[in-house]
């Protein structure tokens, strides 16, 4: 069942997009508004709430006001305060009241989307539709936030779990399955029911590998519209198709804005030589280097039997790095990002999607 948010702010036009903003999360929670602090009243009176968000300094009667109406009347859920005026006095009044966690304005939504989320996840506990929320940045949240907790996930009287220890997958069982087939196989549903549970504890440790390189792993296999390139197709050595090198230059500026300062280089590369043809920050080691490792990759995958490489793959590097390094053809585009900046659900919902439809429009047909 859907947490209950109350938004209070008397101004419309921030109110109002901030519950839109919210408004793609309404699997989790339900955002009502309230532009006084005495509609807040009437609407809590109405309806049980499990987290109102206010702003402190409105016309008439304050959001303090409000959190003091609220604790008279015992209420059970939390309650968190907006401010753009964070002078000592009103921090003062604000810590004598206990127990009142502050935002200061203005925020990104990114960011206060997560701190409401956070509250549900510690303070109350979430569930809901798989297909009725980004179940991606949900896991990522968990992950970043470093939480330790369970994930259930129900689907046609089957049952699985997640098991996150610091923000780590360190066990799953789905089934008969255990560990990282267990994790594989919960991840690539993409439906159900889902549900966050305390930690169990004695947990097994089952699974070694980082919650980036599992999830974006996953993400790549349920990728429906996939191309499936064979070993020859990628590394043929022969150009069936010329590219459009300016208009790679363009998608190359589009995803330097897309990750910001995420993106540490990137390069187009011609497989056959290894050379860059578009790119930024570009590096001829790492050029050479992606190249390198793509036809190893190959090699290594084909001797062992296993499926070819898809359009893309990642590799979790030490230090925050991350390699993102998509096929098309007899060329290659390379990224070294920096995965504390680049956000996964951006990464794996715009940013990639993005750039492999620039690919594919800029080789000529």
């Amino acid at each position: 069942m859907a947490k209950k948010l109350l938004l209070v702010d008397d101004e419309q036009v921030f109110l109002e997009g901030l519950q839109e903003g919210l408004s793609k999360h309404a699997g989790i929670f339900q955002t009502d508004i309230a532009y006084s602090v005495d509609e807040a009243i009437r609407k809590c009176k109405k309806t049980r709430y499990n987290l109102v968000v206010s702003d402190i300094r409105m016309p008439g009667k304050s959001g303090l006001d409000l959190f003091v109406y609220l604790r008279k009347k015992r209420f059970k859920g939390g309650f968190i305060a907006m401010t753009a005026f964070g002078t000592e006095e009103v921090l003062k009044r604000i810590r004598q009241l206990g127990g009142l966690d502050v935002i200061m304005k203005p925020f990104n939504l990114e960011w206060v989307t997560q701190k409401i989320l956070d509250f549900f996840v510690e303070k109350e506990g979430i569930s809901g539709n798989i297909d009725s929320i980004d179940i991606t940045s949900l896991l990522q949240m968990i992950n970043l936030e470093r939480k330790t907790l369970t994930v259930k996930i129900d689907l046609n009287g089957l049952s699985g779990y997640l098991h996150f220890q610091t923000g780590e997958i360190v066990h799953a069982e789905f089934e008969d399955l255990r560990g990282l087939e267990a994790a594989q196989s919960l991840l690539n549903l993409n439906r159900g029911h889902f549900s966050l549970q305390e930690p169990v504890s004695g947990i097994e440790h089952s699974i070694d590998m980082p919650f980036m390189v599992l999830l974006m792993n996953a993400m790549k296999e349920i990728d429906e519209e996939a191309i499936q390139l064979s070993p020859e197709d990628i590394l043929s050595g022969e150009k069936e198709k010329p590219m459009n090198v300016k208009q790679m230059e363009k998608a190359v500026e589009v995803l330097k804005d897309d990750l910001g300062d995420g993106m540490l280089t990137t390069d187009i590369i011609d497989a056959n030589d290894g050379q860059s043809l578009a790119g930024w920050n570009t590096q001829a080691k790492a050029s050479a280097l992606f190249a390198e490792l793509t036809s190893l990759m190959d090699k290594t995958l084909k001797g062992a039997g296993f499926p070819a490489l898809g359009r893309y793959y990642i590799i979790d590097l030490v230090d925050d790095k991350m390699v993102v390094l998509i096929t098309m053809g007899s060329f290659l585009w390379g990224m070294l990002l920096d995965s504390k900046k680049a956000k996964l659900g951006l990464l794996l919902n715009i940013a990639i999607p993005k750039a492999i439809d620039a690919f594919e429009e800029a080789i000529a047909g």
